[in-house]
């Protein structure tokens, strides 16, 4: 039963890899195309700005590139880990 949540944490933390890239990715490709002073910036349902000036986009993004790569990284170890502790 153990095992079972193990690699059901590390396919909680694969998915929020692939959402946080790809919301880096949306904020990314946004550019110049914002009507008014900047946008609002939700990842799933919860708000995490809701002014963002046009400047500060660029930034936001990069915030959840790194937070794709710790994922990513924290999925790795574990999956490493537990193939080194069976080998």
């Amino acid at each position: 039963m153990k095992i079972t949540y193990y690699w059901i944490s590390v396919v909680v933390l694969l998915i929020a890899t692939i959402l946080l890239f790809s919301k880096g990715m949306d904020l990314r490709s946004i550019g110049t195309d914002v009507d008014g002073i900047g946008i609002g910036v939700y990842f799933l349902f919860f708000e995490i700005n809701d002014r963002v000036p046009l400047q500060n986009i660029p930034t936001y993004a990069f915030g959840f590139f790194t937070a794709s790569i710790i994922t990513a990284l924290a999925a790795t170890i574990m999956v490493w880990g537990k193939w080194k502790v069976i080998k």
